[in-house]
Order: C-alpha cells, then sequence, then structure tokens
C-alpha cells in the first residue's frame, strides 16, 4: 500500500497500485463523540456517536472526497482505509 500523501502517489496509481488513506480518530469528551480527519484527504471531517458510525461514513465520504481532491484518471484507483483507534486515556502519562 502507499499512502495517497507521499510523494509520486499519482505515478504509483497510474501503476495501478491501491492507495492507503490514513485516518485519525479522537474522541470528544465533551460533546460525547468521535471525530474522523485525515492528514492524507483534504477535507475528510466526520463526526458520530459510536465507532461504527463514525467507520460507514468515512467510508461513504472518502469515494466523493477522491473524485474533488484528485485528476479523474487517479480518482478511479482503489482506496483502504486504516483507521487509528483511539488512545485510552491510561496511556497518556496521566500518573497522578
Amino acid at each position: 500500500m502507499y499512502r495517497l500523501s507521499w510523494p509520486c502517489a499519482a505515478f504509483f496509481v497510474d501503476l495501478g497500485l491501491s492507495l492507503l488513506i490514513k485516518v485519525e480518530i479522537i474522541h470528544d469528551d465533551e460533546a460525547n463523540v468521535y471525530v474522523a480527519t485525515s492528514p492524507d484527504l483534504k477535507g475528510l471531517v466526520v463526526e458520530a456517536e459510536t465507532l461504527d458510525e463514525l467507520e460507514k461514513e468515512v467510508r461513504d465520504l472518502v469515494p466523493e472526497l477522491l473524485t474533488l481532491n484528485l485528476p479523474k484518471s487517479q480518482a478511479k484507483a482503489g482506496a483502504q482505509v486504516s483507521f487509528s483507534t483511539p488512545v485510552p486515556k491510561l496511556q497518556l502519562g496521566n500518573t497522578g
């Protein structure tokens, strides 16, 4: 897999390789929702109450954003979405 944001991604897409799109997820405690963003795909910002809902919405939105962000020949390439799970608060070094 080759990440969409890496150099020469268009070249590898033309060769028929799939693109990997990194999706980062955080939990907004105040709003009690999960929020997904991507450093690889401009415009990807999604929120949902559950991780399952969030994953569905991201998977539905990615093809549309690829069409908007890439030339037509590149947007047809397959893309897989990789989810980074929220980091539990216990792992943030909170020892107090």
